[in-house]
């Protein structure tokens, strides 16, 4: 457990009230969110994408726990499969007001998968600080009006044999578009959607 997170919540001194950029980000962001209106193109899968508010104590920024799982492709938004597939993406993410609408964020890797998957299928009441692992990225997110955020990174990444992921999104009320592609040392597209990013609408249910 990184001690430079959490060492004055162990200390019992009282946790900073989250700054309006934080609030009003956690507000927009947490909860279910959805591409199957957009899998009715053979070239989006149907992602389910879900976040938490995490370690709520936290006195450095506010962290979101997110889960992606790809869903049967099918257009209809309602629908619930048998059975909810396994997710291919956990991550954890440190947002950090730096001042005129500003976040710093940091993403990190999750060590214990199938502990986060006992939080999200509520199995325990909290997320363990020590399911968090190394720092996978860092990126701004810009408010650009009420509900409106723009965010960017680029990062080192090797998955599928590449060098680095750009990513870039943009978030407006009740839906935002993410655009992760890897390339490889040679500036190659290797994988990620070409033609644009995925687009999220939120879902009222959390089935």
């Amino acid at each position: 457990m990184r001690g430079w997170v959490f060492g004055l919540a162990l200390l019992g001194l009282p946790a900073a009230a989250q700054t309006v950029t934080e609030a009003a980000y956690l507000e927009e962001v947490i909860g279910l969110w959805s591409s199957a209106e957009q899998s009715a193109d053979p070239a989006y899968d149907w992602v389910q994408s879900q976040k938490w508010h995490i370690l709520q104590d936290s006195t450095d920024g506010v962290w979101v726990y997110q889960e992606n799982t790809i869903w049967a492709p099918n257009a209809d938004a309602d629908a619930v499969p048998e059975e909810i597939p396994q997710p291919y993406f956990q991550i954890v993410t440190q947002f950090r007001d730096l001042g005129r609408g500003l976040l710093h964020t940091t993403t990190y890797r999750v060590t214990d998968r199938a502990g986060a998957l006992s939080f999200s299928r509520g199995e325990v009441d909290a997320f363990d600080p020590d399911w968090i692992g190394e720092v996978a990225c860092m990126g701004h997110l810009q408010r650009i009006g009420e509900g409106f955020w723009n965010g960017q990174a680029k990062c080192p990444n090797g998955y599928k044999g590449g060098a680095r992921v750009e990513s870039y999104s943009v978030r407006a009320p009740g839906q935002h578009v993410n655009w992760d592609r890897g390339f490889n040392a040679a500036g190659e597209h290797i994988w990620g959607p070409a033609e644009g990013g995925y687009i999220f609408k939120r879902r009222e249910d959390t089935q």
